[in-house]
């Protein structure tokens, strides 16, 4: 105290210079310091460096917490920032209004321990792969990768995959093998995609002790091949993204039902990008040069989520009349897998026996349960047809609600087989019997059977009449959850709605391109009326009925052989066939041959009245089209696409009783049979 009272006493003019001295520094330097408030640091903040290890979604945390950072760090360091980012947030929240204990409890029991369960599935053994140890930090981290930075990776690994290849060809110990030695490199290629958990092509027949030497060779071509190589890590890429989502709690009725947010979202953008690109190119007749915006012929086509809903509809509209007709009873089932399938219980929370399965195990376990139903049926010789149709529930895991038709007298011995392989795996859980297996009599009182499975059809495609409808499960507008929905499918490949019994539908879509065509074949021309007619009861029972089996049907696909980019055989639908008669009763339903082109090549017409451009020169094959087209004009003769098609290939097309028309050296030869005169181009010759 002594000290401060001794000190000088500061003179008047002093404090004035002392002041003025201030003054200037603040007016020339005071207007660069910041004036946005800055929130205080932690009381335990350091001035220390940040650690070598720490992620994007730790920054935050460190630098409001670090004396947490061992603890918060066994849990942040390994996930994904799409993932993270919401529970770092959701930590440091509580750990600054509630404390420690509630925070670090919060982090012990969130959905990040999952995450990391799930992650460890996908853990990468690069003890024998070149591949693995080579791209090791790029496919540990594939979740959290860019789908561009995913696409360029498959290139680099087809590339080393090639370089690896040839060094092995090098070796000697490819040199000193005993095998064949194309089977050598297929073996060395099997070590390198082990622990990717990427399935080689042929496997299944190299497993068999069937695959040989073309095989061999065209597997290769693939395993070097860019575009095959990012469809595989794209796919395994996007599954990775949504099981960590579902693991995370993302997925379900309190956060996004059946798909995750980021997963709907993906897919609205590639349909938003496939819808471009359709604009953007033509299908081209190969022939004539013809060009149609592919957009359009997209839109006619099953591609169309009205359409195809509309066929599911027809087809199981079908069934019910030949049920009807034959005294068959209808019954609805549901089927859902056991409690360790599933994530998130339908009330909230996680399932605790979660076995870190995907929506594609769940799948994968109903239709082992199915394929043993259908096997004890067929024992017991019990037919029933009808539909089934795939949805998720909540949290993503699948369950299927299956329609079918069967005789009175069968209808206890179905339930109690289907009841018996429904509770077959964990059967004595608790509420198994009740949510496991649901077996309903489809009562005509009440309701069609179309419409006991409607509601379903259009909630897993468009949501089509449902916009006032609410989803029991998930309390959701149904209409709004049918994106989805969808969203959920194409993620992970899953079939949402299959036939059970009946005949099969490509033909029916093959006879349909036809159209109104009669053609002379007695055993496909009431087929083909039926199909075109859109009458499905009756194209079955033409067909040999709804129990008709594969070998016994009245009009089978014809198929051609091609060869794809791998020159690899694979069959292309030519058109149909009757196998009562042969090969002869052959009718081809791809008469055209259409390639996809981009607008840009188009002949577009100009934009003025007056064409002050050199004319651009059609094709011969347009002019000869043009020509024939003409003449039938000329003549009053109406033809349709096909016949058209017939007369460019130098084929006779007879009209009515009499007229008998065919395209002879460039000129339009019409027969009069009865008049006994022939029309060609001017001349007219009788004989």
């Amino acid at each position: 105290m002594n000290t401060i009272t001794n000190l000088p006493s500061i003179s008047n003019r002093a404090k004035s210079v002392l002041f003025l001295a201030m003054r200037d520094f603040y007016d020339t330097v005071g207007q660069f310091l910041p004036t946005k408030y800055i929130q205080p640091k932690s009381q335990y903040a350091t001035v220390r460096r940040p650690p070598k290890d720490l992620t994007i979604i730790e920054r935050p945390l460190w630098e409001q917490i670090p004396h947490e950072y061992d603890y918060f760090h066994s849990y942040f360091r390994d996930t994904p920032q799409f993932i993270g980012r919401y529970f770092a947030r959701k930590y440091l929240t509580l750990y600054q209004e509630k404390g420690s204990k509630v925070a670090n409890t919060y982090l012990r029991t969130c959905g990040l321990t999952r995450c990391t369960e799930v992650q460890k599935k996908y853990s990468l053994n690069v003890e024998k792969s070149l591949i693995a140890q080579a791209f090791y930090k790029q496919l540990s981290i594939l979740p959290s990768l860019d789908k561009i930075d995913v696409e360029e990776l498959g290139g680099q690994i087809a590339s080393y995959m090639h370089n690896l290849i040839t060094h092995f060809l090098e070796t000697d110990e490819f040199k000193l093998s005993n095998n064949v030695h194309e089977l050598a490199i297929y073996k060395f290629v099997l070590e390198q995609l082990k622990p990717l958990k990427i399935t080689a092509p042929y496997f299944a027949n190299y497993k068999k002790d069937e695959i040989n030497e073309q095989q061999i060779v065209i597997a290769l071509a693939k395993l070097t091949d860019d575009k095959w190589w990012q469809n595989k890590l794209t796919r395994t890429w996007a599954f990775q993204r949504e099981h960590l989502a579902i693991a995370a709690g993302q997925v379900q009725k309190s956060a996004s039902p059946y798909a995750s947010r980021t997963c709907v979202g993906e897919w609205r953008e590639q349909k938003r990008k496939n819808r471009e690109w359709l604009k953007n190119q033509c299908i081209e007749n190969t022939e004539t040069g013809e060009q149609f915006e592919l957009v359009l012929q997209v839109d006619k086509s099953n591609a169309n989520p009205a359409i195809r809903r509309c066929e599911l509809m027809v087809r199981m509209r079908g069934f019910e009349d030949i049920a009807d007709e034959y005294g068959y009873e209808g019954a609805f089932i549901t089927l859902t897998a056991p409690s360790k399938y599933h994530a998130v219980h339908a009330k909230g929370g996680f399932v605790k026996n979660w076995n870190g399965g995907t929506p594609r195990d769940a799948q994968r376990y109903l239709c082992k349960v199915w394929a043993k139903i259908r096997a004890k049926l067929n024992r017991e010789n019990i037919k029933i047809f009808g539909f089934r149709v795939a949805e998720p529930h909540h949290d993503g895991t699948p369950h299927w609600h299956i329609l079918v038709f069967m005789l009175p007298d069968n209808k206890d011995k179905v339930h109690d087989i289907m009841y018996s392989y429904a509770l077959e795996e964990d059967g004595n859980e608790p509420g198994a019997r009740e949510n496991r297996f649901k077996f309903e009599e489809i009562e005509k009182e009440k309701g069609s059977a179309t419409g006991y499975i409607a509601k379903y059809i259009s909630k897993n495609i468009d949501g089509y009449q449902l916009d006032g409808e609410v989803d029991d499960e998930t309390g959701q507008n149904l209409k709004e959850m049918a994106k989805n929905v969808t969203a959920w499918a194409n993620r992970w490949g899953i079939r949402q709605f299959q036939q059970i019994g009946g005949a099969p539908v490509t033909v029916w879509r093959e006879l349909r391109r036809l159209g109104s065509q009669k053609v002379e074949s007695p055993a496909i021309d009431p087929v083909l009326a039926a199909a075109d007619a859109g009458d499905w009861a009756a194209y079955t029972e033409l067909q040999g009925g709804a129990m008709v089996q594969r070998k016994d049907l009245r009009v089978r696909i014809s198929y051609e052989e091609a060869q794809n980019q791998f020159e690899e055989d694979v069959k292309k639908i030519k058109g149909v066939f009757s196998p009562i008669i042969g090969m002869a009763s052959f009718i081809c339903t791809r008469l055209i041959k259409w390639a996809i082109v981009s607008k840009n090549r188009r002949e577009r017409a100009p934009w003025s009245s007056v064409n002050n451009c050199t004319e651009i020169k059609k094709s011969p094959k347009y002019d000869r089209r043009q020509k024939v087209i003409n003449e039938l004009k000329k003549h009053q003769i109406n033809y349709n696409s096909h016949q058209l098609n017939h007369l460019l290939a130098g084929r006779e097309l007879k009209f009515s009783d009499k007229l008998l028309i065919k395209w002879i050296k460039d000129k339009l030869a019409i027969i009069d049979l009865h008049q006994k005169w022939i029309e060609i181009g001017p001349d007219i010759e009788f004989f």
